[in-house]
């Protein structure tokens, strides 16, 4: 008599014929393209947030505190020092800025602060850490009522830029002071954004709508608009330009989370033309990865609850083009190749089991550290496609 042929078994089948069609399948820790390899798994207490490599130490945070890794050897990073700090919950910090002395760190409990202090939360601060000893950090000021969802160190943390507009003078990182002017006042862009990124010493572009050129160099209380790009229906998240503003790319990403499913307006990875800005003050659109989704084995989820771009990194060797990491929450850390004209193509991926990437760092030219909301600390290898 003929067995029954199982739901499994015709599953399993599928699954198998489908794994061999796409360019990636399961590996340790996740499913990968060929190109990446999962190298390790460090998990944490509280779910991973955000970093920053500075030197041969990188910073990184989970939800209730600030840790200090030591990289020499990328393969095995080591904790050396941790500061707690207060729990959070929702939105939490996701952008460290330092300058291996100090780090800048908001804390909001609830999302961009009202920036009173009468009316916000305690909790509600930028910290500033002493970061000189990596075996002690340690609080050494706040600025109560500062906090936005991001701070950026500007001309060597003498200042900090907010997400939200909010200036703090560093100048004496234990007496800061916040001041009344915000960075966006009478801009196009105004001081609503997600975060700033200092592309060069004092020199900042802004994830905005539209995304701006700020110069902070004379007067970082009073920055003027040097460019503005082009304006598109995107909700900026974050900003790169190359080899402190002499590549030929700006390199961005926008975001948009919690939808469910991916559609042609989810937060996509962008490129950005730059070559004739000082001439014409704007930056022009040139192409951008947008995610779907698929079936999984194709390296592309069913559905999730963010469809979308978070933070992106370029690669060391990032010159008019390159390979870009990034995290995408979801669809985990995907790579890309950005070709001399701008053009972007997927260079491989890693979706970790049970993942939420939340940012992808270059610790050498081929480990990356990806950090996830759920998972905490994966590192990864990645070698260019072949062919």
């Amino acid at each position: 008599m003929r067995k029954p042929f199982s739901i499994v078994a015709a599953l399993a089948l599928v699954v198998t014929a489908l794994v061999g069609q796409a360019s990636g399948g399961p590996t340790t820790g996740g499913l990968a393209t060929d190109n990446v390899e999962h190298v390790a798994h460090i998990p944490l207490a509280q779910n991973g947030v955000g970093g920053r490599l500075i030197g041969d130490y990188f910073y990184m945070n989970d939800q209730n505190k600030v840790m200090v890794f030591d990289v020499s050897d990328p393969l095995n990073p080591t904790m050396i020092g941790h500061v707690l700090m207060p729990q959070e919950w929702q939105f939490s910090r996701e952008d460290l800025d330092g300058n291996g002395n100090i780090l800048v760190v908001p804390n909001t409990l609830s999302g961009q602060n009202d920036g009173n202090p009468q009316t916000s939360s305690p909790a509600n601060a930028v910290y500033i850490i002493d970061v000189e000893d990596k075996t002690n950090p340690h609080i050494i000021s706040k600025v109560p009522g500062a906090a936005q969802h991001t701070f950026s160190c500007v001309l060597d943390c003498r200042w900090a830029y907010g997400s939200g507009g909010n200036i703090i003078d560093l100048r004496k990182p234990a007496a800061p002071k916040l001041l009344e002017t915000k960075w966006g006042d009478g801009t196009p862009g105004g001081s609503s954004g997600h975060d700033v990124e200092e592309v060069a010493p004092g020199l900042v572009v802004t994830a905005t709508q539209p995304m701006m050129l700020l110069d902070a160099r004379k007067d970082p209380a009073h920055p003027k608009v040097l460019a503005v790009a082009e304006r598109r229906d995107d909700y900026m998240h974050g900003t790169k330009w190359p080899r402190t503003m002499k590549d030929r790319f700006l390199l961005a990403a926008s975001e948009t989370t919690m939808n469910g499913k991916c559609s042609e307006t989810s937060g996509s990875f962008q490129t950005w033309d730059t070559r004739s800005w000082k001439k014409t003050g704007t930056f022009k659109f040139i192409d951008e990865f947008v995610p779907v989704n698929g079936i999984i084995v194709d390296g592309n989820p069913v559905a999730q609850r963010n469809c979308t771009a978070h933070w992106i990194e370029q690669h060391p060797d990032f010159r008019n083009g390159g390979y870009v990491a990034a995290g995408f929450y979801d669809h985990g850390t995907r790579f890309f190749e950005v070709t001399s004209t701008g053009k972007i193509k997927e260079a491989g991926y890693f979706m970790a089991y049970a993942g939420q990437a939340s940012a992808a760092y270059w610790i050498t030219d081929e480990i990356v550290y990806t950090v996830d909301y759920n998972r905490g600390l994966d590192i990864l290898r990645f070698a260019p496609p072949k062919g």
